[in-house]
Formats: C-alpha cells, structure tokens, sequence
C-alpha cells in the first residue's frame, strides 16, 4: 500500500517538475547555439564504436610534432573519428601508451601509410602530398564505408598512393598569403582540366585571391586538403565573377525550336536528346510568383526544371509542375554520369564594404555539373563593417542534378537595410548557400559558424526552381524556398531564427527536426502562402521564439494575384510534436483577419487544408492544439 501511495506522489511531482526540467533542457540548447559551430545532434553516424585491439578510442590520445603539418593532420584525424563515431579523442603533447602517433619522418614519395603495432597506431605522410590528404582518404574508404564497429588490431596496414595530380605551385603559387596566387589558380586548373588530372592544394599553404576579373573552372578532382584561402572583396573589378565554377563536361544544347507546348501530365518532351539531361524550360508569357510586399514586383517568367533521359521521357521523381501554353525557351544541360569530388579547403571571405544596394556579388563556388559532391569545405567572413552589398551564395547550385554539399561550414552574413522596390527600408537577403533550378540537391551535414538564433546575420539559405531538395542533420538558421520547391524533405536537423520558410507544392517531410523560430514553419506571405501538396511532421520539437502560439505561418490577404492559386497544404499529418509553450496552440494563423464570416468574397481564394491528423502532441503545461482561431476559413477538424 505504501509503494502505491508513494509511487502517486512521485508521479505528481514528475508533473510538476518535468516543465522546469525541460526549461533548462532549452537553456543548455541556446547556451550550446550561441557559441556557434553547432552540430545538430541528430546525426547518424556509420559507426558505433571504434577500438584499438578491442580498446575504446575513448582511451586514446592523438600525438604530433610541432609544426603547422602535423597540427593540421592531428586535428583532421581528430575529426574523421569523431565523423565516424561522434568520439573526440584529445591532442596530447607527448606520447602515452594509447596513443594515435603521426610521424614526423616524411615520405619522399606520394604514399600514405598506417600501421598498427603493439596497439598504437602509426601514421606516415608525405612531403608533397601531406598528411591529412591521406587520413581523409583512410576515412572515405574504410571508416564511413564499415558497419557499426571498426578495430585497429596489430598488424593492420593502410597504405594509399596518390597520382596524376597538379599542384598549385606547379604554376606559381606561393601560398604565403600574401601573393597573388588567383593567376596561377587558374591555369592549374586548365592544366588538369586538359590533361585529365586531380589538383592538390599544399596542405600549410595560405592562398591569396584579390579581386580581379577571373574566374578558375574545374573540371576534375580537387583536394584543397586543410589549406587555407583567402577572398580579397574590398576591392573587386567583376563583383559577378565567381572564383571557382564547377562545370560539366558537355556545353548546353538550346532545343528551344524541337520543343512543342507540353501539358503537366506530359511524360515525354516530344524530342530525343541522346543524353540523359536537365532541362530548363520557359514561356515567357505566363508571370508567375508576382510577389507582394516591400519587395514586390510583377513577377518571374514561368520557368520550370526537369529531368529528361536520352529518349526524351520525363522523370516522374521531377514532373512538370505548370502547362506549358507555349515554350519560349528551352535548354538541355547533359549530365555528367561520373561523380566529381571536392574535399576541404578553409575559405575567408574580406567582405566588400559597398554601398548597401542591391548590388549582389557571387564571389564562391558556383556548381553547374551534375553529380557533383562537395566534401568538408569551411566558409567564414571577416571585415564587415556599416555598409554592404549583398552576397548571392558562397556554395551555388545552378542547372545541375544529384549534387552534395556535407560536412561543410558556412558562415550567416551581417543584415543592410536599403530602399525597396515599394519605396521603404529594407533588410537584403544576402546568403551562404544557394540553388536554383537544381534537382536532389542534398545537404548532409552542415554547420555555420554563428548563432544560428542570432537575428542580425541573415538566414544561411536561398533557393528558387528547385525540386527534391533535402536537408539531412543539419544546424542552420534556415531552409528557404522562395521561389518555389517541389518536394522538401528535412530530417535530423536544428534550425535557427529564421527557421522553415516554404513555398511550392508535392510532399513537404519533416521529421526529428528542432526549430528555433517565430513559427515552425513559414509558408512566405509575400508569394501567398502556398504549399499545394501534403504536410508531414513527425518527432520534431518547436521552440517559439515570438508571443504568439502558431506553428505554421500562413497570411495572405486574398486580394492579389500571385500568378498561381494559392494553397494551404491540403494534407496534414503529425506525429510527434512538441511546443516549448504552456497553454493553447494553434497548427495556423488567421491566414486573412478579415476573412472572418462565409459572407466574405475573396478575389483570390486560399484553398484550406482537406485533412488533419495529429497524434502524439504535447507542450510544456496545460496545453491542447487547435487548427486556428479563424474559423470562417478552416472548416476542417483535427482527427
């Protein structure tokens, strides 16, 4: 009798008590975002244990000579075991009887070398190829390729030798940070795109980029390794110069005359390609995504993007998402069938300290090569001061497919106001990550260096025509569409004050996703609030950062053509939510306060949600979800 008497009071404590405890639980978070650098903890990592002759790495230390090699290569292996484990062993300054030693007696060949005796392990490198090259090679194809264990026994060997490279000094580069090494950048690059050949950057190099008009194309592998380059913006010839254009191996094909007016059900272009392709259509006629607001304009020519194969039939995962009346232009962009990689590099951008206008500069990484990965590239700025123009992306994605950004940091850019187009102050967009017309675009692990909650750096992303687009255990302060994305899917990720701000139609997926914003997610008003498609959410949690008790965002005052009916996800499905709020919660805004009877006579109706279901909802205290406080628009009830 007594154990049930004291098994009813601990559970009423634990009633009581569990807000508080979750409280600090969201205090710890911010603590955690602010010091940037953040890492979603939703991650999945390929193993769950590495040992040492069945000994934990946890027992293990990582121990190098001095000098900037060495440094380097011990904080790359440092950080390939985490990747693989999510274990940090640490740095130590002399050798223990655990211990991951790098050598310091360099090859004189382009080998890498490690070996395991008497249960330490021993790296060797190279003094034209370097270290951590070779550490990332062990991880790429041994760590993350193993399940759930991996043990370095006595006696295991892994060697790897690099060939049919160019390095940037092979044409002049210094790499002290000082010299102007944009010269020599680039024709290393035409050197291997000729010849078929990796570039290798020096691993202790600091490259120098100034401002001039030029721009390096690369066509092959590139390992820029851990060197360091640095972006020269404070005084720029051609502010829409790109640095580095990662492009394809065959030139687009205009087949704008072979296209004939294509319906959204169409299957098939009515022309063959001979390649498998990406193609970008157009009617100029139709305007579409006419946006309202402090930015408003007459709107986008009707542009659509898809995937055709050699025989011209269109890929049901990428269908039409507009008729096509009539097409006024319509390019092919074939699609490279061998991946192209891009490993490291540390980049600093000096920013421009222009005059805030709308003057945007794209001095990054443009990639318009289809099958592209982009592995372990860090982006951080320096020297923004009162004044700046906007930048348009660091890493862009433009006319390609199948794409991968992971294991990458980037960096929020300081806000500028300026005069928009409706006459008043604005705040330009200004972003590290872009993409338009792109398809499976996918960024896996990504990071910035500031807090993701800090409202004076802009939100990291932009994206307009894209379809497919993922983000995978990622820590951002947002993911955008704006102008218009078909199927997004979210999964293992944190995101920031600028949280999910949406617009399109198809499946919109979101599971074991933190937000850390006004609302959950943000169906943009200046385009309608539209998401003609279905609505998932599943194990996420909402940490409203405003006085209001919405999750999803949606305003639209009915009387403005935005090219397009407006929706509201017609198909809401929830399972597993919870709100860092006490009381009453509402799934949506009032979307039209004036709206309020079934008198009212809109001029462009939204279309309301068909479908509800939720289960598994809680919030801190007291607390229930109801669809809105409008009425008058929402007919339908939470199953």
């Amino acid at each position: 009798m007594f154990s049930k008497i004291l098994a009813f009071i601990m559970s009423i404590l634990s009633f009581f008590t569990t807000p508080f405890s979750l409280i600090s639980t969201e205090i710890d978070l911010k603590r955690e975002l602010a010091k940037g650098n953040f890492e979603s903890p939703y991650i999945v990592r390929p193993l769950e244990e590495i040992t040492v002759n069945g000994v934990s790495i946890d027992e293990y230390s990582i121990v190098a000579p001095d000098g900037d090699l060495y440094a380097n290569a011990a904080e790359t292996l440092c950080d390939e075991l985490y990747k693989a484990c999510g274990k940090k062993i640490p740095i130590a300054e002399s050798t223990s009887e655990n211990a991951f030693i790098i050598n310091k007696n360099l090859n004189e060949t382009d080998d890498f070398n490690l070996k395991v005796e008497n249960g330490k392990v021993y790296i060797t490198g190279s003094s034209t190829i370097g270290i951590s090259r070779g550490i990332t090679a062990f991880a790429d194809e041994v760590l993350l390729t193993s399940e759930k264990s991996f043990d370095f026994k006595d006696g295991y060997e892994f060697n790897k030798t690099f060939s049919d490279y160019v390095t940037y000094e092979d044409f002049g580069a210094v790499g002290d940070g000082k010299a102007d090494d944009f010269e020599a950048i680039v024709k290393t690059h035409e050197h291997a795109n000729a010849n078929d050949l990796s570039v290798f950057a020096n691993e202790t190099a600091t490259y120098y980029i100034s401002g001039a008009s030029k721009t390096a194309y690369i066509k092959t592998n590139t390992d820029w390794s851990t060197a360091r380059f640095i972006i020269d913006d404070t005084t720029v010839e051609n502010r829409s110069a790109w640095i580095f254009q990662v492009a394809p191996s065959e030139s687009a094909i205009n087949i704008t005359e072979k296209v004939s007016p294509l319906k959204m059900d169409a299957t098939n272009i009515g022309t063959t390609l001979g390649k498998k392709s990406l193609v970008v259509l157009t009617d100029s006629n139709v305007k579409r995504y006419i946006r309202k607001g402090a930015n408003q304009n007459s709107g986008s020519n009707q542009t659509d993007v898809i995937l055709v194969d050699e025989n011209g039939n269109i890929s049901p995962d990428a269908p039409l998402i507009w008729d096509f009346d009539a097409v006024t232009n319509a390019v092919a962009y074939p699609i490279d069938t061998v991946t192209l990689t891009i490993k490291g590099g540390k980049f600093t951008t000096l920013a421009n300290n222009a005059s805030s206008e709308y003057n945007y500069y794209t001095r990054g990484i443009q990639v318009r090569r289809s099958n592209t990965v982009i592995d372990g590239i860090y982006h951080d700025i320096e020297n923004e001061g009162k004044t700046g123009s906007p930048y348009s992306a660091f890493v862009s994605l433009s006319c390609c497919a199948d794409v991968t950004v992971k294991n990458s940091t980037f960096t929020g850019h300081k806000k500028y106001k300026t005069i928009g187009s409706a006459g008043t102050s604005v705040t330009m967009g200004t972003y590290d990550i872009g993409a338009a017309t792109a398809i499976n675009a996918k960024f896996i692990n990504c990071n910035q260096t500031n807090d993701i909650t800090n409202g004076d750096y802009w939100g990291i992303a932009g994206t307009n025509y894209c379809k497919n687009l993922v983000y995978d255990g990622c820590a951002l302060s947002r993911f955008d569409a704006h102008q218009g994305v078909l199927n997004a899917t979210i999964r293992n990720s944190v995101l920031g004050h600028h949280g999910i701000k949406l617009i399109g139609s198809g499946t919109a997926l979101i599971e074991n996703t933190t937000v850390l914003s006004d609302s959950f997610i943000a169906l943009r008003s200046d385009y309608g609030s539209t998401w003609n498609g279905d609505l998932i959410i599943r194990n996420c949690k909402f940490y409203p950062t405003g006085v209001s008790s919405h999750i999803i965002d949606a305003e639209n005052s009915e009387d403005h053509n935005f090219g397009y009916t407006c929706y509201l996800p017609q198909k809401i499905e929830i399972d597993g939510f919870y709100v860092h709020r006490i009381g009453i919660n509402y799934l949506f805004t009032k979307v039209n306060s004036k709206h309020n009877s079934d008198s009212y006579n809109a001029e462009y109706p939204v279309v309301p949600p068909q479908e509800i279901t939720v289960k598994n909802f809680s919030n801190l205290f007291f607390g229930n979800l109801r669809v809105s406080q409008n009425k008058a628009i929402f007919k339908v009830e939470i199953n």
